[in-house]
């Protein structure tokens, strides 16, 4: 299986910003999390997937909004076979009908990449690969020895608030300014259905398990969003396109938070160009819960 690396697809660009800001664990990020699923002592009945976008969606602050229990599976330079997996190994270890998902999603909405991490990992490689698939056995979910520089609670959010991203950089004009002069016009792109293989398997899994996902656009700096606006943003004609034909074979629901505007969200709680902080992240969960038609409740 060739691997594209790929984790968010707004620009080429995006990609470059990303893997310098988000930090991340050291080690694999993917294998922390399954470990995690494996020793979760309850079914969690909401959780997060997505990339480091994802990672500031807390599970305590989503219980408070809607009363049900979670746990973060977001990982770094996340893709739609990392949701996938989490969510089979999910369903495998920690099984619960009608569990809810909140998915976050760059403007692209999916590749078909795999990070190798994930098909390194045999808990992972097993869905991925028909010919490494095999009957569960009870060990597949053992409680594993966490490795030494795991830094997520149990629910899968980050540990201390030391251990977080900056949440006001010195420097964020200056990245988004070189964010900014990567943006260039480029005509859009047909519906591939290979690019969306790992999502609509995801999506697959979760209607038949009685979930109905809801998919949110990441947000965009103000900025960003204005330029990539004015040239058509061709990205999410197409992702706004392939999603509407989808409606008609799978259920979920699209909360749209690239306008920050529309959640009430601030251009000062960006912790990178491509990040928003804590603070932002809370109003816009507040948001995705009341607009999530009652699929949250």
């Amino acid at each position: 299986m060739r691997t594209i690396a790929r984790g968010c697809v707004v620009l080429a660009a995006l990609c470059a910003v990303t893997a310098g800001a988000a930090g991340g664990t050291t080690g694999n990020d993917r294998s922390f999390k399954l470990d995690l699923i494996g020793r979760l002592q309850a079914p969690p009945q909401l959780v997060v997937l997505g990339s480091s976008r994802s990672k500031r969606a807390e599970p305590s602050y989503l219980r408070s909004l809607t009363g049900l229990s979670g746990f973060n599976a977001g990982v770094i330079s996340g893709t739609a076979a990392d949701a996938f997996v989490m969510t089979r190994y999910l369903g495998d270890c920690q099984p619960l009908r009608g569990r809810r998902y909140i998915w976050f999603v760059d403007a692209d909405v999916a590749t078909n990449g795999v990070n190798p991490d994930l098909t390194a990992d045999p808990r992972g490689r097993k869905y991925l690969d028909p010919t490494s698939a095999s009957a569960r056995r009870p060990t597949d979910c053992e409680r594993r020895t966490l490795g030494r520089n795991n830094r997520y609670n149990p629910d899968g959010s980050f540990g201390s608030r030391s251990q977080k991203l900056p949440e006001r950089p010195h420097d964020l004009t200056a990245k988004v300014s070189k964010l900014l002069a990567s943006v260039v016009p480029h005509p859009p792109q047909g519906v591939n259905p290979k690019r969306y293989v790992w999502f609509e398997r995801a999506l697959a899994y979760m209607n038949s398990h009685g979930s109905r996902p809801v998919i949110v656009f990441d947000p965009i700096y103000p900025s960003v969003l204005a330029k990539l606006r004015s040239i058509g943003f061709p990205a999410h004609v197409t992702s706004t396109t392939y999603l509407s034909q989808l409606h008609k074979r799978y259920d979920f629901v699209v909360v749209n938070a690239q306008d920050i505007r529309v959640w009430g969200g601030s251009p000062d709680d960006f912790s990178d160009p491509t990040h928003i902080n804590e603070v932002n992240m809370r109003r816009l969960l507040r948001y995705v819960v009341s607009h999530s038609a009652g699929a949250l409740r």
